[in-house]
């Protein structure tokens, strides 16, 4: 049963904000919020940049204006979500706890930040804070996976687990979408092709993303990073190594993966894990779904299940949509588990 308190502020709507609107992330955002239709009595829409082609923008079809962001012009603001990139995420990392708001981070700028927790709202949602401060979302492809991990670690245990990620274009936001397409031309076309995004070829290529340790390719994290998140997400216990590479596809998170499981368990001890939860979906045993295949599908497709060299290890061969199960979409999962709360704003009685 809700309290009165609940129930008032269900009536009454977030104030919500959105930094760096006008991004590929934002825009997502800005889809789930409408489609999951999130209680909203107000919206504001910010953004980083000084382009003045950038100040229009719209949310639930009307339009918008979208404005740099003042720290004293804010208003009433329950729960905030930064979409841009990290060093634009920097500018505004201690906004919430000056002005007492919640602010989902999606840029990473807040990783590793002393009491911001990385939180995928299907897996570890207790992890919340219970008052205005940063959530930081984890890298897509540690949400991806820490999600397949968790299930299967709560289901059956994880003794190790190791995965080859092929990153889409769309990691690096419509930047890159725009690049690999106009590479994709000039190689058809004869022409000079543009490497501002990636610095190298990516359309027909696959591009090792980090080599050396500790650097990250392109529109992403090094694999050191995504692999903190996984843990972080998962509640760790077992080893795991995580490799990305830079493939030529637009949208969608393909992954070979090789999970390890405790003695004793098998195939399908490994499968009725995988089945108890709504998020992934089971496939055909001969692994040939494709990001082409998994375009716009909501959630994880988990396929092609075989044995992997020892009778407890088996290789996965997993899909999921970044822009329409990725980051967007558990950012505003957070947001619905904040609200439920029912915290008054700063000031509030």
């Amino acid at each position: 049963m809700p309290t009165a308190r609940e129930r008032a502020a269900a009536e009454r709507g977030a104030h919500v904000a959105l930094f760096d609107a006008n991004t590929l992330l934002g825009k997502g955002v800005k889809e789930r919020l409408v489609d999951r239709r999130f209680p909203v009595a107000s919206v504001h829409l910010y953004t980083s940049s000084e382009d003045p082609d950038a100040n229009l923008s719209e949310y639930a079809g009307e339009a918008m204006l979208v404005s740099r962001p003042d720290i004293e012009a804010l208003g009433p603001l329950d729960i905030a979500f930064y979409c841009g990139a990290r060093p634009e995420g920097a500018r505004y990392l201690d906004w919430p706890a000056r002005r007492g708001f919640v602010a989902i981070d999606l840029t990473t700028a807040s990783r590793g930040a002393a009491g911001v927790p990385v939180v995928n709202a299907i897996v570890n949602p207790e992890a919340l804070p219970a008052a205005s401060g940063l959530v930081g979302t984890p890298h897509p492809i540690a949400l991806v996976l820490s999600t397949v991990l968790a299930v299967v670690k709560r289901g059956c245990g994880v003794r190790e687990a190791s995965a080859v990620v092929m990153q889409p274009a769309s990691e690096s936001g419509e930047a890159g979408i725009s690049e690999l397409y106009q590479q994709t031309l000039g190689l058809l076309n004869f022409q000079d092709l543009p490497r501002e995004v990636f610095g190298r070829q990516v359309a027909f290529n696959l591009v090792p993303g980090d080599l050396d340790a500790g650097t990250a390719p392109p529109g992403g994290a090094s694999a050191a990073e995504i692999e903190r998140d996984i843990l972080q997400v998962a509640g760790g216990g077992f080893a795991l190594s995580v490799a990305v590479v830079l493939a030529p596809v637009f949208h969608c998170h393909a992954t070979m993966m090789r999970v390890v499981l405790p003695k004793g368990k098998g195939r399908e001890d490994l499968l009725a894990a995988l089945r108890g939860t709504d998020e992934i979906r089971t496939g055909a045993r001969d692994g040939r779904a494709t990001p082409v295949d998994c375009a716009g599908e909501p959630g994880i497709l988990v396929t092609g299940i075989r044995q992997a060299g020892a009778p407890e290890a088996f290789w996965l061969w997993t899909v999921s949509d970044n822009l329409q199960s990725g980051s967007a979409l558990n950012a505003v999962r957070i947001a619905e588990a904040l609200w439920k709360r029912a915290a008054p704003r700063k000031g509030e009685a």
